[in-house]
């Protein structure tokens, strides 16, 4: 997620979706945060928990947060320098929705390449109902990020999210709305079904 612009709106509901998602990660995992923003905010939210996480953004300032915590300036073309099977959870928040169409399958096979068996991609991402009130709120009243919205490429349905996973070999085995349905969460998981901490 861009965070060099963000307003204290912005942040609150960055550290809402956050909430949610923390929840998923296994503590002493090594975590892969895709387009973590320039001040990683989420990895720092688990940075107590986790055994290792890597934050890679195109618009990120290389360096370490923290002995187990590393920024990488990286931009995604097709496939990641990583290893097979070198992570436990892929985090990948309010970013999906900013990835061109013909450019997401390639992607999340290459998320599935580098999780270990049992490894998940956690992401949130704005659904459909949120295009007018996210349009609304940051060029009428300009209270949130302007140029987050703007680059919005698609507004994800529970329908995409699932068919996405099933074409790039995960089975989504949670799927919930939040922020009064307008933002939504999904794990996507390689191997088993884990079992919802939620239910």
């Amino acid at each position: 997620m861009g965070t060099r612009d963000f307003n204290a709106l912005d942040l609150f509901i960055c550290r809402w979706r956050s909430r949610i998602v923390r929840r998923f990660i296994r503590p002493g995992t090594r975590v892969l945060d895709f387009g973590c923003g320039h001040q990683a905010l989420f990895l720092q939210s688990v940075q107590s928990d986790v055994q290792q996480g890597i934050g890679l953004d195109y618009d990120a300032t290389p360096g370490r947060l923290a002995t187990n915590l590393e920024i990488q300036n990286f931009h995604f073309k097709d496939r990641f320098t990583f290893a097979d099977a070198s992570f436990d959870h892929v985090t990948i928040l309010a970013v999906l929705e900013h990835i061109p169409l013909d450019q997401v399958d390639v992607l999340f096979r290459e998320f599935h390449r580098i999780l270990k068996p049992g490894g998940s991609v956690l992401l949130t991402t704005p659904t459909p109902a949120s295009r007018p009130l996210l349009e609304f709120l940051a060029f009428k009243l300009r209270i949130i990020s302007g140029p987050e919205i703007r680059d919005h490429k698609h507004y994800w349905s529970e329908t995409d999210i699932r068919e996405l996973a099933g074409r790039t070999g995960f089975r989504c085995s949670t799927y919930q709305k939040f922020q009064f349905g307008m933002n939504s969460f999904g794990a996507l998981n390689v191997g088993p079904i884990e079992t919802d901490p939620a239910a």
